[in-house]
């Protein structure tokens, strides 16, 4: 049995219970075993992204916690991510709120596959997942 680890970044909670529901279904079509690691504002993904290597990331980009020290869109954080460290090139799932996709351009300039969260369908994101799981 395969093992992977993925990571989910979002503030919202109910965001993070709707991918641990996709992530499900993806760990049974792929016989695989996740391990699953969430953060719910952007510093804390910066920390998880230094601390672990990830077989797959989900990213929000409107973290709520810009009083924070230290706070970054999640735009700027798959900026860094692809400079330097662990996950340089981890596959990374960009997901937007954004009813216009402006960020779309800049999220594929940096290898990132943009997901807006208004045509969330958990079939298409099953198989989205673990076709990223698998290259």
């Amino acid at each position: 049995m395969a093992n992977y680890s993925v990571l989910i970044a979002d503030d919202d909670d109910s965001q993070r219970e709707v991918q641990k529901l996709v992530l499900s279904d993806v760990q049974k079509s792929m016989g695989a075993e996740l391990k699953i690691d969430e953060a719910e504002d952007s510093v804390q993904t910066r920390k998880l992204l230094g601390e672990k290597e990830y077989d797959l990331i989900i990213l929000d980009n409107e973290f709520k916690d810009d009083l924070m020290q230290g706070h970054l869109p999640g735009i700027a954080i798959l900026q860094l991510m692809r400079k330097s460290g662990l996950n340089m090139s981890s596959p990374t799932i960009f997901c937007s709120g954004d009813p216009y996709n402006t960020l779309r351009p800049m999220v594929e300039k940096f290898g990132a596959v943009y997901y807006p969260k208004a045509k969330a369908d958990a079939e298409e994101m099953t198989k989205l997942y673990s076709k990223l799981l698998q290259e």
